[in-house]
């Protein structure tokens, strides 16, 4: 009897245990507030946070400099970013090279010609709050810091159909902005 209860005990415990670790994997879910953090600009000469952009649409893309799709993906990236950064639109690209490749990031935005803000995350601090699963990775936030979107793997982003999300997202911000009353 004693040690049957033990035995449960014991097993309650680990439940409770792995239970209680689980949340840790659960993965970033689409309606959920996007988790802020700050991260030096590839010249490390300034710092932002994805909470500087409230108010703006936010395309928040992980990449590697060792990733070919990401390559492959970056100008259309650019090409987006250039269409809609007039409309409130934010493209941040968070590099996840450790210190080990960190020095291959600027010649890496240098051959792409990229103009949108390049962060780096040389210690793996999004990793765990974006939970994620590999690169390229973008999630699509919208003005009030909400996750509208989540995209695994490389997408073509001048492609019309991939594009519906942040369309309607600048399309509600522009209508919210015509309403808004005059400042004084």
């Amino acid at each position: 009897m004693v040690i049957g209860l033990a035995a449960i005990a014991i097993l309650a415990v680990a439940f409770g245990v792995v239970w209680m670790q689980s949340a840790k994997y659960e993965p970033l879910t689409v309606g959920k507030v996007a988790p802020d953090f700050e991260l030096p600009d590839v010249d490390e000469k300034k710092t932002l946070r994805l909470s500087d952009f409230r108010g703006k649409v936010v395309f928040l893309n992980f990449w590697a400099t060792w990733c070919k799709p990401c390559r492959e993906e970056m100008p259309s990236m650019e090409v987006l970013y250039k269409n809609f950064e007039r409309d409130g639109f934010v493209v941040l690209a968070v590099s996840i090279d450790r210190v080990t490749t960190k020095k291959d990031i600027p010649p890496f935005v240098k051959s792409l010609g990229l103009t949108f803000p390049v962060l780096v995350d040389s210690w793996g601090q999004t990793d765990k709050r974006y939970k994620l699963m590999g690169v390229p990775e973008t999630y699509i936030i919208d003005q009030q810091g909400i996750l509208r979107e989540k995209v695994i793997g490389p997408k073509d982003w001048t492609i019309l159909d991939n594009l519906q999300t942040i369309a309607g997202l600048l399309k509600a911000g522009a209508k919210s902005a015509q309403g808004a009353p005059p400042a004084l």
